[in-house]
């Protein structure tokens, strides 16, 4: 009987922990989304008023960036300090690809960046500009999306971890 509760116990502890594990992960999404559209207006804001090249923007950036975004931005710079040849949309891919694969945003909000990066470099200041823009549009979109929700999804996934905890637990004895 001691064995059956110390293992009841030890579900609904380990259902509840997955519950509110998600939780937290969607208020890390969420601040990764502000912190994200504060980096695009700051690089934004390099690119118009800074007049400096790319390589050289990615660093002030990566100064002025969150340890998750830092270590984009110092990517980025290192990369293109390489001078291999390479196109700035296959380093900016790759940097999305291996930077930011432990970031708690999602395939879409990736995709924002990817998108943004096969733009960047290629085009005259003001379409840059417009496609940072638009990013930073897209951005905040998925931002108040996840703001209405936060509230509610915080507190499902929370429920929804006890509860299957005390299913199982039910289902068990």
């Amino acid at each position: 009987m001691v064995f059956k509760v110390i293992g009841a116990v030890c579900i609904i502890v380990s259902t509840t922990a997955i519950g509110f594990g998600q939780s937290f992960h969607l208020h890390l999404r969420y601040r990764e989304l502000l912190e994200l559209k504060k980096l695009l207006h700051l690089l934004s804001g390099e690119i118009r008023f800074g007049g400096g090249i790319l390589e050289e923007t990615f660093e002030i950036m990566a100064g002025r960036s969150s340890p998750l975004f830092r270590g984009f931005f110092l990517f980025l710079t290192e990369e293109m300090k390489k001078k291999e040849g390479e196109r700035l949309m296959d380093i900016w891919n790759r940097a999305v690809e291996e930077q930011l694969k432990n970031a708690h945003l999602n395939s879409m909000d990736k995709e924002i960046l990817v998108r943004l990066g096969n733009e960047l470099g290629c085009l005259d200041r003001e379409t840059q500009l417009h496609t940072i823009a638009l990013a930073v549009e897209q951005v905040e979109d998925a931002r108040s999306e996840l703001h209405g929700e936060l509230p509610k999804k915080m507190r499902l996934y929370n429920c929804l971890g006890i509860l299957a905890g005390v299913f199982i637990t039910i289902l068990l004895v």
